[in-house]
């Protein structure tokens, strides 16, 4: 939460007023699918940018089940909520995502530590 400035800058919405929090939804329903969102960037142009913060030692790996994983925190988000706003998912890392490429669309922003102690 110290960092808050330094992250809307590094993704490009420093000047977009945001309204910052976490979120959390545990299954009231053995069928249902619960998650947890580590920090939220609720813009006021009708964005939000939900983060998934990560450390790591080397760069994070994104894999198949992690993927999967990040896929149901936007769905289960986008049905508890109801939000209309288009989401964009944000990855906050010590050192990188090291295959992007490999999940074409999944991660729209990407912080490092980096920028944070700017």
């Amino acid at each position: 939460m110290k960092h808050i400035p330094q992250i809307k800058k590094a993704i490009g919405i420093e000047s977009v007023y945001a309204g910052i929090s976490m979120w959390r939804y545990r299954p009231k329903e053995k069928d249902e699918l619960g998650a947890q969102i580590d920090l939220i960037i609720d813009r006021n142009d009708s964005c939000i940018n939900l983060c998934e913060i990560k450390f790591s030692s080397s760069a994070f790996e994104i894999n198949k089940s992690y993927s999967k994983e990040l896929d149901n925190k936007l769905n289960v988000f986008q049905q508890r909520t109801g939000t209309r706003k288009s989401l964009f998912l944000t990855m906050i890392t010590t050192y990188g995502v090291k295959n992007l490429i490999n999940y074409p669309g999944l991660i729209q922003k990407e912080v490092t530590m980096d920028v944070l102690f700017n």
